[in-house]
Order: structure tokens, then sequence, then C-alpha cells
């Protein structure tokens, strides 16, 4: 969510919003083909609500979590971990601190 948003994004938000863009990249999953994918699994995310979701404009809500994950094999807890293959912060970054690189932000 922008800037001097009434709900912005914590620390949760920005490593799932991170890790489906990380996922998806690497996987190579089109916008398109993940909509698609998510509508099989029972929840539809259209293409613009992906992209939105990628940019931390549109939260991700809990049943969008459970399809998310299943779409990527992985737990929602895993969606919701700072994601690890930073090079910068490894998915840790300084307290007070905000990655450079994947966004991440400390957790405490």
């Amino acid at each position: 969510m922008s800037e001097g948003a009434k709900n912005p994004l914590g620390p949760a938000g920005h490593n799932a919003r991170r890790n489906v863009q990380l996922l998806r990249e690497q996987r190579r999953y089109s916008y398109v083909e993940l909509s698609e994918r998510l509508a099989r699994e029972g929840r539809s995310i259209p293409v613009l609500g992906l992209s939105r979701l990628e940019r931390g404009e549109r939260r991700v809500d809990v049943d969008d979590l459970v399809a998310l994950a299943a779409v990527f094999g992985l737990s929602p807890q895993q969606l919701l971990e700072p994601p690890a293959e930073c090079e910068n912060c490894h998915g840790a970054p300084p307290p007070g601190f905000i990655c450079a690189g994947c966004g991440t932000q400390p957790t405490a």
C-alpha cells in the first residue's frame, strides 16, 4: 500500500507479496497463468489484482494466502516468512532498516 495509507502493510504482508513475486518469477508464471492456477484452487484473483498484490497495493487475505500457498506447493506460513533468497539481507535486515534488495522489513 502506498505511503500514508490508512492501514499500510506490515512485515508479514510485505513478506507475502515479495514471496509471491519471487515464486511467480522463478516458476516463470505470467500473471494470467497464476490467475488461472488460483481459479483452479477455487480462489480467483484477476491479473490486475495479482499485479497490485505484488506492488503492495492490495492486501493478501487469508483465503488468498491459502490458495497461493497451494499453487506454489507451500504452507501459508512459508509465504509469510522473509524471502531467504535475498543476497543483501538473507531475509533478516537490521532493526530499523528495510532491505533495498527485497523490501523485507525487520520483524521486531
